[in-house]
């Protein structure tokens, strides 16, 4: 071989561990910048130290919290802000304490508080269909972190991911938001915890496991195999269940989507039947 030979060959062999490294690269994806405008940080600042000056358990989640784990950045004028039911009331009273107009929005999941006509805070309880309920684990699993200089705790990428496993919407999908924080925090998650969080529901977490597989061929290993192997060894073993053979589940993940089956084709929505939270506020 000759020296051209040699150099060429050993350019290829670079090349191609460069490439190699970079399919396989464990680092977290860069962090973009926030790109929030003076009168929205301001407002989501207000919000933030109320409550804490408040003394609130909260967590933060939304696109605060996705550009944390992430490194996305997603333009919204809402801020999410996670907290147990009980503690409802007080933090609208203390937002209404400085010129935040609230409201309930919805009993069963979300209320808002509204710094003006542009910008606005989502107190959120539960998922909207009354799965995902915000209990301790919430607060207790929460990962520290700083918002606009404040210190705050980042609701955990788990019950992040719990929460939006059921927004499928036609006009909105949470799935690629799942799959970016399995891919950027897969390796670090307590799957053992998640798979309790889905434990009724688990169908919807293999669904999204494997929405996951499908985009990121050369990181299927973030999921662990046994929680493969428990999905694929339930879906395996599971039949039609003759008493539930009017009940359309969809309902959970598809509102707008599956109102058809109950409204026309006399399928029972699955939140009025199997979702008490859910029941127990939208019953006639």
């Amino acid at each position: 071989m000759s020296d051209i030979d040699t150099q060429m060959a050993g350019q290829d062999t670079t090349q191609a561990q460069d490439e190699q490294s970079k399919r396989t690269s464990k680092a977290p994806p860069p962090m973009q910048a926030d790109q929030r405008t003076p009168i929205e940080r301001g407002a989501h600042l207000l919000a933030l130290s109320t409550l804490k000056n408040a003394e609130i358990p909260f967590v933060v989640a939304g696109a605060y919290a996705l550009h944390v784990y992430t490194g996305i950045y997603r333009s919204t004028k809402d801020l999410d802000i996670f907290l147990k039911r009980e503690h409802v009331e007080r933090a609208m009273e203390a937002l209404s304490s400085m010129s935040f107009q609230t409201k309930m929005h919805d009993p069963v999941w979300i209320a808002k508080a509204y710094a003006n006509d542009e910008y606005f805070a989502d107190l959120i309880f539960s998922s909207g269909n009354g799965v995902a309920v915000v209990d301790d684990l919430w607060i207790d699993r929460a990962q520290s972190g700083v918002v606009h200089g404040l210190p705050i705790l980042v609701a955990p990428p788990e019950d992040i991911i719990w929460s939006k496993a059921f927004v499928c919407e036609r006009e909105r999908f949470d799935g690629t938001d799942i799959n970016h924080l399995i891919l950027a925090r897969g390796k670090q998650m307590d799957w053992k915890h998640l798979m309790m969080r889905f434990e009724p529901h688990w169908e919807v977490l293999l669904a999204h496991v494997t929405f996951y597989r499908f985009s990121y061929p050369g990181q299927r290993d973030h999921v662990p195999q046994w929680v493969w192997e428990e999905l694929l060894d339930r879906a395996r073993r599971q039949q039609n269940e003759p008493d539930k053979k009017k009940l359309c589940r969809g309902m959970l993940i598809a509102q707008g989507q599956y109102r058809v089956d109950v409204e026309h084709w006399n399928y029972t929505d699955a939140r009025m039947e199997e979702v008490p939270t859910f029941r127990d506020y939208k019953k006639p």
